[in-house]
């Protein structure tokens, strides 16, 4: 089974998995679509490029899709390609690693290694 990484702005962490609570939907994408937008592990760097550009840094969260609270459907976006989409709340114990991603000196995202 690929992994499935959930991207979140460092405040979204600390407020929620990050103090030992469930992450629940909180982007205006999420809300809208009613599931946590995610990425496979091959697919982080071309999310970060494409949604979060205006983030210089940001949390990168490898969930057990086992351990959830809720459903992982892999589903098309516009152009076909498969994402998994969380159907419920991320809850702590699912979280199988956490990475810390800054931008370098050419703006590219590099991990700064586990995050907090």
């Amino acid at each position: 089974m690929a992994q499935v990484c959930k991207i979140m702005p460092q405040e979204e962490w600390d407020e929620s998995i990050g103090a030992g609570k469930a992450y629940v939907a909180v982007s205006e994408a999420d809300l809208r679509d009613g599931y946590l937008h995610c990425s496979s592990a091959e697919q982080v760097p071309g999310t970060l490029a494409k949604w979060y550009s205006a983030l210089d840094s940001v949390m990168v969260v490898t969930i057990d899709p086992a351990r959830l609270g809720g459903e992982v459907k892999w589903e098309p976006n516009a152009v076909g390609e498969l994402f998994p989409h969380i159907y419920g709340p991320i809850v702590p114990e699912a979280v199988a690693g956490v990475a810390k991603m800054r931008r370098d000196s050419t703006g590219e995202f590099v991990s700064t290694g586990k995050g907090e």
